[in-house]
């Protein structure tokens, strides 16, 4: 079995190794119940290392391409017409909330596939060694209570641990303070639950993160979109919409905000709570990305001013560490703490132990902030290789932030620009964005793309950028850009 590995690309090897099969499965070569080579066996043929291997067949696995039975060796799955099905039965469906997160998901199976879809950190460098390590310390420390169930607040080490990494974004709080939940999304879930019946109206951001216009579009609460420019939120809207609607809560993302990439001034977080102390409004804080500042020190968090306890924060450890740990947390007061504890119990009892004891351990360690230091150059690198790129092939009507932080670039659009059709093409020629529409609460008449640097490297996002750059430039020109069937879709690689 021939399968080209490019030794001098950043992309891991054992990444381009899994890419290759699932390109050959799905293009019908490996037919299901195909029996593949032994690791030993493809190792030598490739001239990689067994580990290499193992880790390719690992992956595969879990997405569900390939099974393993010990003893007799890895197959092709037997039931894979959902994952091989042709991209146009599944992409693009529904350019919706909800739509649009299963298209990111689903995209993440294509091979090949150039995405600027997902603000996901860059797996090639997640610190599996140390993690590894602060596992077996958690073992080694708790023994079996690592594997049985924990209180719903979360385990007490990680909490203590947690209430020193807010410390450093300004914010004060105890243990007690702080409830562990399974990411941000869990959190705002939660909160939601908590705040809101059908029927009623939360405030958000124009645009704002679609995991959040989801969680409140499936709970039948309105959302009502306040604009955002360059300088954050703007206030005079927040205090016109105070006076004609009675909102459950604000949610808000100040500091680097998805999809926008902007931060609130500070003028405007002073405003922001003082109106939020006169009206009684509960502020919803996602501060997700409050560690990924590539200029300088990030603002302070919107609840490191607060005085009035009208603030709930919220964060995780998906973008700073790795999303697969699914650990967030949630800070307030004592009592919203209390209630959220009993709302998680009734959900899905507590998060799993072991690797919250880890996670404590791996911050204790120093492990964390290491990983952070080495990892904010390279976001870097890789926003700037975004926004070069989209200098040199946009077209000079196309207009984009440049983010000092977080994952995401917003871009717009000449008016007019179909960004469905722009959408459907670029996935054919391997290239995956998302539509801007999806991140608003109301319609927004102009066109927007979210671009996202953060999974892909420097070249990667050159080459897809130059990709939409000609299929601007194609529309500019006047020319019909009719879509392709997806199943010619040709991976840019």
């Amino acid at each position: 079995m021939q399968i080209d590995v490019d030794r001098s690309s950043r992309e891991p090897i054992y990444r381009q190794l899994a890419a290759g099969l699932q390109q050959r499965i799905r293009s019908g070569a490996l037919p299901p119940q195909t029996r593949l080579p032994t690791v030993r066996q493809l190792a030598e043929q490739l001239g990689v290392t067994r580990l290499t291997v193992h880790s390719a067949y690992a992956e595969l696995q879990s997405g569900g391409w390939v099974e393993a039975t010990v003893g007799r060796g890895t197959f092709v799955a037997a039931q894979i017409e959902g994952l091989i099905a042709p991209p146009e039965a599944q992409l693009g469906r529904e350019l919706t909330p909800a739509g649009m997160v299963a298209d990111i998901l689903r995209m993440s199976q294509l091979p090949g596939m150039i995405s600027m879809a997902k603000a996901d950190p860059a797996h090639e460098f997640f610190p599996l060694r140390n993690w590894q390590r602060a596992m077996e310390q958690a073992m080694e420390s708790g023994g079996p209570l690592m594997m049985g169930y924990t209180t719903a607040q979360g385990d007490l080490r990680l909490r203590s641990t947690l209430a020193e990494v807010i410390r450093e974004r300004g914010v004060s709080a105890g243990p007690d303070e702080i409830i562990v939940t399974a990411g941000v999304t869990n959190g705002m879930a939660l909160i939601t639950d908590l705040l809101t019946r059908p029927g009623d109206t939360v405030l958000v951001e124009q645009p704002t993160y679609l995991g959040m216009l989801n969680i409140l579009s499936s709970r039948g609460v309105r959302a009502v979109g306040l604009p955002v420019d360059g300088e954050g939120l703007v206030i005079e809207a927040l205090e016109a919409a105070l006076r004609r609607e009675r909102p459950a809560y604000l949610y808000t993302i100040p500091t680097f905000q998805n999809p926008s990439g902007v931060s609130m001034r500070p003028e405007r977080r002073a405003a922001l709570l003082d109106l939020a102390e006169r009206h009684g409004l509960t502020v919803v804080e996602d501060d997700i990305y409050g560690r990924l500042s590539y200029e300088g020190a990030a603002p302070p968090a919107l609840k490191a001013a607060d005085r009035s306890g009208r603030v709930i924060y919220m964060s995780s450890f998906s973008k700073s560490l790795m999303p697969g740990l699914r650990i967030g947390y949630i800070a307030a007061a004592p009592e919203l703490i209390r209630k959220l504890v009993y709302l998680r119990q009734a959900q899905d009892l507590c998060s799993p132990p072991l690797t919250q004891r880890a996670l404590a351990l791996f911050i204790e360690q120093g492990w964390w902030h290491s990983h952070m230091k080495r990892m904010l150059p390279r976001y870097r690198e890789r926003r700037d290789a975004l926004v070069g790129a989209m200098e040199r092939f946009f077209p000079a009507e196309v207009r984009w932030t440049r983010p000092q932080g977080g994952f995401s670039c917003w871009v717009t659009l000449p008016p007019g620009t179909a960004v469905t059709d722009l959408y459907m093409i670029a996935i054919s020629r391997g290239v995956a964005f998302t539509p801007g529409a999806v991140f608003s609460a109301t319609p927004n008449p102009e066109p927007h793309l979210r671009f996202c640097f953060s999974a892909e490297p420097p070249e990667r996002l050159a080459d897809a950028v130059a990709s939409l750059g000609g299929l601007l430039r194609e529309r500019g020109g006047g020319r019909s850009l009719a879509a392709p069937a997806l199943s010619d879709y040709v991976p840019v690689v």
